[in-house]
């Protein structure tokens, strides 16, 4: 029905929404005094800025959600997938 690229397009483009939005909840979860809770995003975050940390881990996923897609497209679906998840843990906690 639809051609490989264009399920991998797909998901990729959902895995990148979902991280831009993960940066929009996580910017305003930290401004009201909530705390990240993941340790290697804490450790970045001071290391480099928030935004810095959340623009690079963007682009990261966009580009091997994309190139990993052609290969494993199973685990793109299952990552995209995980990620929704925790984009509903962060709006439970805005």
């Amino acid at each position: 029905m639809f051609s490989e690229q264009t399920i991998v397009l797909f998901f990729t483009l959902l895995l990148t929404t979902f991280n831009v939005v993960d940066w929009c909840t996580t910017r305003s979860i930290l401004k009201a005094g909530g705390t990240e809770e993941n340790p290697i995003a804490k450790f970045w975050m001071r290391f480099v800025s928030l935004d810095v940390y959340l623009a690079c881990k963007t682009a990261l996923a966009a580009y091997v959600g994309y190139h990993l897609g052609f290969v494993l497209l199973p685990l793109l679906i299952a990552i995209t997938v995980m990620y929704g998840f925790f984009m509903a843990r962060n709006f439970r906690n805005l």
